[in-house]
Formats: C-alpha cells, sequence, structure tokens
C-alpha cells in the first residue's frame, strides 16, 4: 500500500544531492558514506531520487504521525544499484495541506 498521494511525491535535488549525498554535510556525511557504499554517487543524485520514490510507490506498510507541520510518512524498504550491496532504509516523507509527499530524510534501518 503506497503511501497516499505518492505518484505525486517529491524527493528535491537539495535534499538527496545536497544532504543525503553530500559528504562534507554535517548531518547528512555519515549518511553520504553509507549511500556510496550501496553504489550511489553524488553526481548521479537522480538514481537515488528516483529509488526512493518507487519505495514511496510500494511500500507495504507506512507509519503516520501528525506534527505541527503535516503528516508524516515512514516507509521502509530496499535500495541498491547494480554489482552493490542491498540496504534496507527508512524514509520520511511529509504532506503539507494539499501538497505532495515531500522527503524529509532517509537513513539506514537500524531495526534488523
Amino acid at each position: 500500500m503506497p503511501i497516499p498521494d505518492a505518484e505525486r511525491a517529491v524527493a528535491s535535488r537539495e535534499k538527496v544531492h545536497d544532504y543525503l549525498l553530500n559528504h562534507e554535510h554535517p548531518e547528512g556525511g555519515s549518511k553520504a558514506v553509507w549511500f556510496r557504499s550501496l553504489g550511489y554517487e553524488q553526481y548521479d543524485w537522480h538514481l537515488l531520487a528516483s529509488d526512493l520514490l518507487a519505495i514511496a510507490k510500494t511500500c507495504e506498510h507506512f507509519d503516520t504521525l501528525q506534527s505541527i507541520h503535516g503528516v508524516k510518512y515512514t516507509a521502509v524498504g530496499s535500495i541498491s544499484r547494480p554489482d552493490h550491496r542491498s540496504g534496507r532504509i527508512v524514509t520520511v516523507w511529509i504532506v503539507e495541506d494539499d501538497a505532495p509527499p515531500r522527503l524529509v530524510t532517509a537513513f539506514p534501518d537500524s531495526s534488523l
């Protein structure tokens, strides 16, 4: 069951390229190292964005949390690039008013 309105979901260049895949970002740097180990590179940021959007569109389950900013959806899935290992990932999306779901963050799933 995809997250509501997942067909309109957005994983922006700023969130993926400048944050999740940026080794120099103070908060995203360690995530960038992990994503690189799965075969994702900053110059090809759109590949990770596409794989994250696929989780929103194909997840079998998601959790919701109402916040002052909107409804947050958390979905878990697997991602990888050819010839690399796969990784389980948690994605967090937010829906503000009638806007499409927007990627907030993604990080390795530590529940395994």
